[in-house]
């Protein structure tokens, strides 16, 4: 009787690390409408250069870095890149996601919302 149930527990127990394991197995908090980047196309990316992306974030950025965020909101609602999939506005103290995207632009503010830097990823 007692060896029964020594075993009935040992199981319950199995059975319920295995099920924590499937049930972790499929998250990785990523959705399909946010694939993430394998690291080859990273490295593609960034042996290819200044191209898409990188290339509109180092053009504006020689024009926009040290001057007012409004006034590059203005400009990208009327010019919006066409290699740029979306923009990620980054304040001092906000929190970001670390997901790699080549087809996002981010601009990194200060507290003044003056532009401090323009990059991809």
């Amino acid at each position: 009787m007692i060896m029964s149930q020594i075993v009935s527990r040992a199981g319950l127990r199995l059975a319920l690390v295995c099920v924590a394991a499937l049930a972790m197995t499929g998250c990785d908090g990523r959705t399909e409408a946010e694939p993430a980047v394998s690291a080859d196309r990273q490295a593609t990316a960034f042996e290819e250069g200044l191209k898409g992306c990188a290339a509109s974030a180092e053009t504006l950025g020689e024009v926009w870095v040290g001057k007012p965020y409004a006034g590059l909101e203005t400009y990208l609602a009327a010019n919006p890149p066409a290699d740029v999939a979306s923009v990620r506005v980054i304040r001092p103290d906000t929190a970001v996601t670390r997901d790699y995207r080549i087809d996002r632009l981010n601009l990194s503010l200060d507290d003044q919302d003056v532009v401090t830097k323009l990059y991809c990823g």
